[in-house]
């Protein structure tokens, strides 16, 4: 009983303290790596993101703004557009040399659409395709990027660069501006997904998802649709550039946000905690089984050692046969042993040889009385 006792005592004591302390490293090590991508990784995660879209995205911007002040168009304009081959040549070049999807220019003097195939239409106010011009016409900036139908391209979902166009003091005579596909553009982001292991989403102030992977649910239109997100809108907008927590489908998602100026539109990058909690958990897991391994090698060790030390004690303790005349003791294979090689066998006692006072009478008598009598004249 005491056996199984003490090898459960210690059973236990290995297993909790290695238990202890691999989960205590297990939960600092997860709390530390949550803190590492809220302050760390996510944002630096997002800011190298949105450098590279800068780069990609606001590169038809460039494009336009020089388009918009470029003097040859501008002449062209004030010069009465005379000659509408010299439009399209000259359009038909900015989309060849700049590898955009379309490039445009809408007249306001004669509210002509021209395209780098040729003039595409007439704009009207009364068209509600052409409702991005005069709502171009009268916004206070200079530019704007939109997603609408290409009417050049068989109705292909577009981003456009909107750029309005002056003259020389500063009155407005039409729109100018390139368009590239929104496919380039998902292509963009997923590419961003698969080398980052983030989800990416451009929404504007209202929520709508204006860009997003395919892999996103394709009916979903505004993140409030999406769980978790719905009640992060306002707190969004409040700020141009914060981080946020949200749950989905079981999961804690870290959300990075920041506003693009240039767009009108928010960049959010976004981070399942299981994405990075896989190698920790990976590490966790190898130290269990590591843990099981030794400490299955170290109890059955303990357990052999108590029950070979057991085994002695129990035999030292049951009926031990001894012959009444040698003293000799039999042992469990029914040989016979002295005392002294039966005792060193199951003990660990070892021995040291003398002669009892009986036994120096009975066997050498004349040096029992010499010691008797030394010791009687030593006695005071």
């Amino acid at each position: 009983m005491r056996k199984n006792q003490l090898f459960a005592a210690i059973s236990v004591l290995l297993v909790t303290g290695f238990l202890l302390t691999s989960l205590t490293s297990y939960f600092v090590s997860r709390n530390s790596l949550r803190k590492e991508i809220e302050t760390s990784q996510l944002p630096l995660t997002s800011d190298t993101i949105y450098s590279e879209i800068q780069r990609d995205l606001l590169r038809p911007v460039f494009i336009s703004s020089l388009m918009a002040s470029d003097t040859f168009l501008r002449d062209w304009v004030l010069s009465g557009e005379a000659d509408e081959q010299k439009i399209t040549k000259y359009l038909n070049e900015i989309q060849t040399s700049h590898n955009t999807f379309t490039s445009f220019f809408v007249s306001e003097k004669t509210s002509k659409y021209y395209h780098s195939s040729g003039l595409l239409k007439h704009v009207s106010p009364e068209e509600e395709r052409d409702a991005w011009y005069y709502r171009v016409r009268r916004m206070g900036t200079d530019f704007e990027i939109n997603v609408d139908p290409d009417l050049a391209n068989m109705d292909s979902m577009t981003i456009f660069v909107n750029y309005k166009v002056y003259d020389y003091d500063k009155n407005f005579i039409g729109a100018t501006g390139v368009g590239l596909t929104v496919n380039a553009a998902i292509n963009l982001i997923e590419d961003y997904q698969n080398k980052y292991g983030r989800i990416i989403y451009f929404i504007d102030r209202t929520g709508a998802i204006k860009l997003a992977s395919r892999s996103s649910t394709p009916a979903v239109k505004n993140i409030s649709e999406i769980e978790g997100l719905s009640g992060l809108l306002d707190a969004i907008i409040a700020d141009t550039h914060h981080s946020h927590t949200y749950r989905k489908d079981g999961k804690t998602v870290h959300l990075n946000s920041r506003f693009i100026d240039e767009f009108g539109w928010y960049l959010l990058v976004g981070q399942t905690e299981g994405q990075a909690f896989h190698q920790i958990n990976r590490t966790l897991f190898i130290n269990l089984s590591i843990f099981a391994v030794i400490t299955s090698i170290i109890l059955i060790f303990t357990y052999l050692t108590i029950r070979s030390y057991q085994q002695r004690i129990e035999t030292l303790k049951g009926i031990v046969p001894i012959c009444s005349h040698c003293k000799q003791i039999r042992d469990d294979k029914g040989y016979w042993n002295s005392v002294e090689a039966y005792v060193a066998r199951h003990t660990d006692a070892e021995f040291s040889h003398g002669i009892c006072p009986e036994c120096l009478k009975k066997h050498y008598p004349e040096l029992a009385d010499e010691t008797e009598n030394l010791a009687s004249n030593h006695t005071p």
